[in-house]
């Protein structure tokens, strides 16, 4: 996974660990100690789709970690908030993007949704099957951290 794994990168860094962690970590992670807040919680949900569905309809709030195809150069910091995420998704701008959108619609649809989604993503030069992230994408993980950390401070108050 080259850039594709960024959202990866992002969340082991928000749980106190580093890019060398990427693999061999159990799929749904509850970090011992947040480094925000005691109530959040830490999913890696990488392409499961609907099987995320009842712990999106359980969140109260929902911060999605992401690679983007845009908008901007690789290696920009994106943050997307509540009415912008759809309309930017429509762009194209997530590999993951399709299950996303299905995954919030379903949720909508059966009546029990987060009461906030937000995605804070890097946009990504390189989604082929190689090994390592590009240089420009690997240097946006600090950022990205902080602007993770922010939203999720600003939602808990």
């Amino acid at each position: 996974m080259t850039d594709d794994a960024v959202g990866l990168a992002i969340l082991r860094r928000l749980q106190g660990g580093s890019d060398d962690e990427l693999a061999w970590v159990p799929s749904r992670h509850q970090a011992p100690s947040s480094p925000v807040d005691d109530d959040v919680e830490y999913i890696d949900g990488g392409t499961s789709g609907m099987e995320l569905l009842p712990l999106i309809q359980d969140a109260q709030d929902l911060l999605i970690l992401d690679a983007l195809a845009g908008p901007g150069a690789p290696g920009s910091v994106v943050t997307l908030v509540g009415d912008q995420i759809p309309r930017l998704l429509n762009s194209k701008l997530s590999p993951h993007q399709v299950g996303l959108l299905d995954l919030l619609s379903a949720a909508r649809l059966l009546g029990r949704e987060p009461e906030r989604v937000g995605v804070v993503g890097i946009v990504v030069q390189d989604t082929d099957l190689n090994v390592g992230m590009t240089p420009e994408v690997k240097a946006a993980i600090p950022e990205a951290v902080v602007a993770a950390r922010a939203q999720v401070q600003e939602w808990l108050g």
